[in-house]
């Protein structure tokens, strides 16, 4: 079978990630291959193109005309995720985006309802999920291990310095970014609500806007929040914890409890035995002490892009049930949007 064929739109840090996730391993067995990409700044297009040894486009109506690209994935600013997506799905193309799916829970409904209407896939980014001890986790819970859910608990403790914002003008601001919790924290957001359940309502938010830091969203937030299984979860973030701690994740039930630091799980115990910890495959690995995302934003390994993109290549290919599905995508967006409404916090209404 032909590899998939992919373009790839936004061209700034997280995009040499997905470009190194194709050149070390989607290209290698030919599962997929990076055709070509799109970037409006000219410095960037121009270093990404000479880097990955791609043509590049300033824009993607340009990237679109092509007539071999059969996805793209979409790693432009975050509030510009669901445009993008909407884009490439309304030209016949798949569309897997970078976390989150936008800003604004809104437009992110809208991307999903446009791929249903075009009949193509639109995938989200959520590599944690194909951590071994996360899926350990989550059936532990669907299978009743845990018992009742009480509480539940994410937190991003991270560093980013001013240099970091400033890095870009989108960073930051509340249409195109978000504060630590929509960007840095989104990824344990996610977690918490894949392990442990929907959310129901935000009971308490606090969000410090701009403290110590030139922005407009915030380098602080707290947020109590009910489920649907009435369970309790906190979830905190901030990017002023010098110089970064790492994520936790606390699932706490009845029968059984589990933490995580990072993405090792590193508690896991329940009323009654449980299948043994399966080893990790070689595309479920865990971070390891020198991958510090809690101060370097880059400091990522391809291994879980990697089986994310091969979860979305067996959706286009085979029509399997995906892991991320996007509708979860914008369930989280939902519950960002809620958390700052409840703080009085950016533009959002809930």
């Amino acid at each position: 079978m032909a590899p998939l064929r992919f373009g790839i739109v936004g061209c700034g840090g997280i995009a040499g990630l997905h470009a190194r996730t194709f050149r070390d391993g989607l290209e290698r067995d030919g599962t997929a291959q990076l055709i070509a990409g799109a970037e409006t700044d000219p410095e960037r297009r121009e270093a990404f193109g000479t880097k990955w040894s791609l043509p590049m486009h300033d824009s993607l109506e340009s990237l679109l005309a092509r007539d071999d690209i059969d996805a793209v994935a979409i790693t432009s600013p975050s509030g510009l995720h669901a445009a993008h997506a909407i884009q490439v799905v309304k030209s016949g193309r798949h569309a897997l985006s970078e976390k989150p799916l936008d800003t604004s829970a809104e437009r992110a409904a809208a991307a999903v309802a446009a791929a249903k209407e075009a009949g193509v896939v639109l995938g989200g980014i959520f590599q944690q999920r194909f951590n071994a001890g996360v899926q350990k986790v989550r059936r532990a819970v669907q299978a009743g291990a845990f018992g009742e859910l009480v509480y539940v608990h994410c937190e991003t403790p991270w560093y980013r310095a001013q240099s970091y914002y400033d890095s870009g003008a989108w960073r930051g601001t509340w249409d195109l970014d978000g504060g630590v919790l929509s960007n840095q924290g989104v990824h344990m957001v996610d977690r918490l609500l894949w392990l442990a359940g929907d959310w129901d309502e935000v009971l308490h938010s606090v969000c410090s806007l701009g403290k110590f830091r030139n922005i407009e969203a915030e380098t602080l937030g707290v947020a109590t929040v009910r489920l649907k299984n009435g369970a309790i979860a906190t979830i905190t973030g901030t990017t002023l914890a010098y110089d970064g701690l790492a994520q936790r994740v606390l699932i706490c039930g009845t029968n059984g409890s589990a933490a995580f630091h990072g993405e090792e799980l590193v508690t896991f115990k329940t009323r009654e035995p449980f299948e043994e910890m399966k080893e990790a495959t070689e595309n479920a690995s865990r971070t390891t002490d020198t991958d510090n995302k809690a101060a370097d934003p880059l400091a990522l390994s391809s291994n879980q892009h990697e089986a994310n993109y091969r979860d979305f290549i067996a959706v286009v290919r085979e029509g399997k049930e995906s892991l991320i599905k996007p509708e979860e995508g914008v369930r989280v967006v939902a519950l960002l949007n809620a958390i700052y409404a409840a703080a009085g916090a950016g533009p959002y209404t809930g």
